[in-house]
């Protein structure tokens, strides 16, 4: 089987992911890890910027009757549209509210610049986070027209985990439980891209700073209401004591627990 994870940057979309992979490893059902020539030698995970037939062909080919789960931030390309709502592939999608993306974007951003990294250096305040949520956010409008989309916002991946993993077993067809698969990221340490886990984090921002991006994405907010039961609970309990965003020392050692598990998991 394979499951493609679409999911906006900063949206949870690597924890949804590893969560998928980890119920399929619950079920008795360990993922293939892909390598060269399809992925890097040094991939963490199956991430492709695009994910069309040619790469579909090719991972089929690879695994045969193994599982794998398949990471995208891009486009949703049309035959495999067709391929999805056929039921021949399983999908899901992640989003965040795009004033929060814009927040951790920018942590990001710091981070890179401090150690002379490319990717999100050039997100110095959230105005700079704006073109690639436009991005974004049309990627995820094609991907949402999917009839079989299993559709995970931010706040239930991070604070409503346990109905997360029940959805996604029931999608996937087997029965996970849901202490085994959420064990290994009890600490947070095995959590890739882990930032802050901020619950209401767009409360952070201005409100001048708000006005822009709730008029930029306005028909975004119209569709979607963001904010959870979960989320506000989470969010009385960090008043007292706020998160911070993880360093870029934490992320390379999350990392390397990441590539450990992938070689030691069954």
């Amino acid at each position: 089987m394979i499951y493609i994870c679409f999911g906006m940057t900063k949206s949870a979309s690597t924890f949804l992911y590893q969560l998928i992979e980890e119920i399929f490893r619950a079920a008795g059902r360990s993922p293939a890890r892909l390598s060269p020539p399809l992925l890097p030698r040094r991939s963490i995970e199956n991430y492709f910027d695009a994910i069309d037939p040619a790469v579909l062909s090719a991972v089929s080919e690879r695994i045969g009757e193994r599982d794998v789960v398949l990471k995208t931030h891009q486009a949703l390309h049309p035959d495999v549209a067709e391929q999805i709502d056929a039921g021949l592939l399983l999908a899901s999608a992640s989003i965040r509210d795009p004033r929060e993306i814009a927040l951790a974007m920018v942590d990001h951003g710091r981070r890179a610049r401090r150690f002379w990294f490319s990717e999100f250096s050039e997100c110095r305040t959230v105005y700079d986070a704006l073109p690639s949520i436009d991005d974004q956010v049309a990627n995820f409008e094609r991907w949402s027209t999917l009839k079989t989309l299993e559709l995970f916002f931010y706040n239930e991946i991070c604070f409503d985990t346990t109905a997360v993993v029940a959805r996604l077993a029931a999608q996937i067809g087997v029965a996970a439980d849901s202490g085994r698969v959420l064990a290994p990221f009890r600490s947070k340490r095995l959590i890739g891209h882990f930032n802050k886990g901020a619950a209401t984090r767009y409360r952070e921002m201005p409100v001048e700073q708000q006005a822009i991006f709730l008029e930029r994405y306005a028909q975004l907010y119209r569709e979607f209401r963001f904010d959870t039961p979960a989320s506000e609970a989470v969010a009385q309990a960090q008043r007292l004591r706020p998160p911070r965003p993880r360093g870029e020392f934490g992320w390379h050692i999350a990392d390397i627990r990441r590539r450990l598990r992938s070689y030691t998991s069954p």
